[in-house]
């Protein structure tokens, strides 16, 4: 089946007012590699999709949508200490969200199978009425109401260092999104929280699934966690359609958490997500999220687009620095959590 990957030139037009790791030159990095690349064997490249303002009101207050549209056509502002908007974010906020949603909405048509969004800005941390962590509206959130509504049965994996809050939270009480994350361990990382404790209220209670792992944590642990607690749990739950939140701050040089995984290691978390995806013959929409070491992002998003097959890029492998008794404790405790909601 087809491939396809969601780019442009209009998330250049989300501009921080000082130095900021959110910034423009995260997408500029991937179009840049893509000239020398033979990206177009791999995938479909297409413009991106603009979202309705009232899509935005599926997720979003109201209230909230006209504020950030306001405090965009005053010439900009900051919603929290970290999230700015400039007088130029309005369009490729809709066009983020639109873009993420139609990536959904085509791999569940059947026009393609994998589907990347590389967007921004990004949307994991964004709530109902609360644009934080660098977040305005929230993407991944918006396409996977869209599909709860038709009916479909979504799974949700968050590979970005950060617990996905914002994407939890507006699920945290249906059983019919299943929201899973693999994060750093919240007591040393931003939003400070994702405990393995936290898994969803009444209806949705073990279908919030959080994967909190030690700073140090490298690829082979990322893929332990994965073993043990992802794929039995999308075993399980047997979704229609799987959304991934990919956020590339997982690599060891990013400056603003502390895993270790490689590109590699990156790749081969999403190739083993695909491969669940093909047995059961359910598509994959994936939506950029963090990720503020530009090479990285560049390499690591165009690596999604080789799924199933070998990955377009690499890098030398490090050596593993974290006790095997020490990852082993942190994946008890999530299973301990879960186990009665799960054949974990």
């Amino acid at each position: 089946m087809e491939r396809v990957l969601i780019i442009g030139d209009v998330f250049l037009k989300h501009r921080p007012p000082f130095k900021h790791p959110e910034n423009p030159n995260r997408i500029a990095a991937i179009l840049n590699l893509m000239k020398n690349t033979n990206i177009h064997d791999l995938a479909e490249v297409i413009s991106p999709v603009m979202a309705k303002e009232e899509d935005l009101e599926l997720i979003h207050d109201k209230e909230y949508i006209t504020y950030v549209k306001e405090l965009i056509e005053s010439g900009g502002g900051m919603l929290d200490p970290d999230t700015y908007v400039s007088k130029d974010s309005w369009e490729p906020a809709l066009a983020a969200a639109g873009s993420v949603s139609y990536a959904a909405e085509k791999v569940i048509e059947g026009r393609y199978y994998l589907a990347v969004a590389a967007v921004r800005p990004p949307g994991h941390h964004a709530r109902r009425a609360q644009g934080r962590g660098f977040c305005l509206f929230n993407n991944v959130a918006l396409a996977a109401e869209k599909l709860r509504r038709k009916g479909l049965k979504v799974a949700i994996v968050d590979i970005d260092v950060h617990w996905g809050d914002g994407t939890a939270y507006m699920f945290y009480n249906t059983d019919e999104v299943l929201y899973i994350s693999t994060h750093q361990d919240p007591r040393t990382l931003y939003p400070f929280e994702g405990f393995p404790s936290q898994k969803g209220k009444g209806k949705g209670e073990g279908y919030t699934v959080n994967i909190a792992l030690p700073p140090g944590t490298g690829d082979n642990e990322i893929l332990k966690a994965f073993d043990k607690i992802i794929l039995p749990i999308l075993e399980a739950y047997s979704p229609n359609v799987i959304l991934v939140s990919a956020g590339w701050d997982t690599h060891w040089e990013d400056p603003l958490a502390e895993f270790e995984l490689t590109i590699n290691g990156q790749w081969s978390l999403v190739n083993e997500i695909y491969a669940f995806a093909e047995s059961l013959g359910i598509p994959i929409a994936v939506a950029l999220e963090g990720g503020y070491v530009e090479w990285v992002v560049a390499k690591s998003t165009l690596n999604v687009l080789s799924a199933g097959e070998v990955p377009l890029f690499s890098e030398k492998p490090r050596k593993e620095r974290l006790p095997e008794d020490e990852i082993d404790y942190y994946i008890q405790e999530v299973i301990n959590e879960l186990r009665e909601y799960w054949p974990l």
